[in-house]
């Protein structure tokens, strides 16, 4: 009996190991960046801010252009088998020769267009998006061995450094586009090199690549790379396409609120470490999960949805008092709209996001290439249209509407050919939310009384009526620890 209570005890420990590791680098990248662009964000210009979120925009997606869809095979592959290890070196080198290649055009790009300022700063803004990159394999490397812990002291340490040195620039009055940029570069730069000493001093990771191995890694994630673009697509090509069809000041707003939207995403970025590994172990075994694991996956889901509905229900009704005071009325009622349409896709993004994880363990790479293209090229004619009509709420809408396409696509893959999924507890939450957000909005008292109010009514009204239950909520930690 003691032993299977040690058991018991040990698996707990485990799991809240996982979660909080994998909570680090998610709270370093997504709260402390976060905290680092609100800072920018007030202290800048609107235009100085759009032009710095367009910039990113595009770095990001030369990066994603890079990374050949080799970013979740490699993931996929190490989590498996310890014997392919290699998979790590190889998108290293991948990564450090396209990095290169890519800077190499840029400068020579800059250099024609030297009237240009945009063209002259784009150089220096991928070089820090691109030192990220390339720390990329070393960071999939240690989440697929489930170590997250280093990298997530790294980028706590890297992002409070950020934000220091964007505040004591702000004292010394020397906040600036170029500032910011070689802030981004240095932090960049120090992740890296850390990663780096890291991996070769606490893990066998070695730089030897086999020229064989890596033209199978580069075959097999080829059937992955169209989706991957697409994909990033639906996260930026927004951004791009306001930048280029609006104003810098309209993408200020924009990307104001999709970052705080990001921010709010925050349990998917630590979840999704989690539990690939675990779905890529199960799917590898089995490409269609047992009744029971079915159960269990099913669970997962519902508690997901259960929390993932909180979290718009909660911001909508803090997001214009709370936004307009911290930023002194730049921000809030000026894109209260955009923050509320994105902040819809919350729950839906974290049912995607789990459907995807098994579909990808199950090798359904053709199938998820299609849903990322059909939803990609939806997402980007949906902007083309409703950008120019209504600027960013154009763009928020279109999100939305895609996001609610690509979870139909996923539901319907994931019931023909990898497991039931049961849509019901997710609907009623889905409405349960909305209609006491409807309520609230009516009861005329203070936004904190209205939000312990719905958060309280909420809480009570799914446990009451049994749409949460202890053994669902057993399951989904039994899908975590397993």
């Amino acid at each position: 009996m003691d032993s299977i209570i040690t058991h018991a005890a040990l698996v707990k420990n485990k799991l809240l190991v996982r979660i909080f590791s994998s909570g680090m680098q998610a709270v370093a990248v997504q709260l402390l960046g976060s905290v680092f662009f609100y800072f920018i964000s007030i202290y800048l210009s609107k235009d100085s801010f759009g032009i710095i979120s367009w910039m990113n925009a595009v770095c990001l997606l030369l990066t994603t252009l890079l990374g050949f869809g080799l970013e979740q095979v490699v993931i996929r592959r190490i989590a498996a088998s310890n014997r392919s290890d290699w998979a790590a070196t190889a998108f290293f080198v991948h990564a450090v020769a396209g990095f290169l290649a890519v800077l190499l055009l840029l400068l020579i790009l800059s250099n024609i267009f030297k009237d240009k300022e945009i063209y002259r700063l784009l150089p220096w803004f991928f070089t820090a998006q691109g030192l990220i990159y390339i720390g990329t394999p070393l960071k999939q490397f240690l989440n697929a061995k489930e170590r997250f812990t280093p990298y997530g002291i790294i980028a706590v340490i890297s992002n409070i450094g950020k934000i220091a040195a964007a505040y004591l620039l702000l004292q010394s009055r020397l906040l600036s586009i170029k500032t910011v940029m070689i802030i981004l570069i240095c932090t960049s730069a120090f992740e890296l090199l850390c990663l780096l000493i890291y991996v070769l001093k606490k893990t066998d990771f070695g730089f030897k690549v086999r020229f064989k191995a890596y033209t199978k890694l580069i075959k097999e994630s080829s059937a992955q790379y169209i989706s991957v673009i697409f994909d990033m697509s639906l996260s930026r090509m927004d951004w791009i396409l306001l930048g280029v069809m609006t104003s810098n000041v309209v993408l200020a707003d924009y990307s104001f609120a999709y970052r705080a939207f990001e921010l709010a995403r925050l349990p998917i970025f630590i979840i999704a470490p989690v539990i690939l590994p675990r779905l890529s172990r199960l799917m590898s075994l089995n490409n269609k999960p047992d009744e029971k694991q079915q159960g269990h996956i099913n669970s997962f889901i519902t508690v997901e949805m259960f929390f993932a509905v909180l979290i718009p229900l909660a911001l909508n009704i803090l997001w214009v008092p709370v936004i307009t005071l911290i930023t002194k009325g730049k921000y809030g009622d000026a894109n209260a709209m955009q923050f509320g349409v994105l902040s819809l896709c919350i729950p839906l993004l974290l049912f995607i996001n789990l459907l995807w994880s098994l579909s990808f363990g199950a090798k359904k790479y053709k199938a998820v290439t299609g849903i990322t293209i059909i939803c990609a090229v939806t997402n980007i004619a949906l902007n083309l249209i409703l950008i120019p009509m209504i600027g960013g709420e154009g763009a928020a809408i279109a999100f939305f509407v895609t996001t609610v396409l690509q979870a139909g696509l996923y539901y319907k893959l994931a019931n023909k050919q990898i497991l039931i999924v049961k849509l019901r507890p997710a609907i009623v939450f889905i409405v349960l939310g909305a209609v006491i957000y409807l309520i609230i909005l009516h009861i005329n008292v203070p936004f904190m009384v209205q939000f312990f109010l719905a958060i309280t009514a909420y809480l009570l009204l799914a446990v009451l009526s049994k749409q949460i239950t202890r053994q669902q909520l057993y399951n989904f930690k039994h899908l975590l620890t397993k």
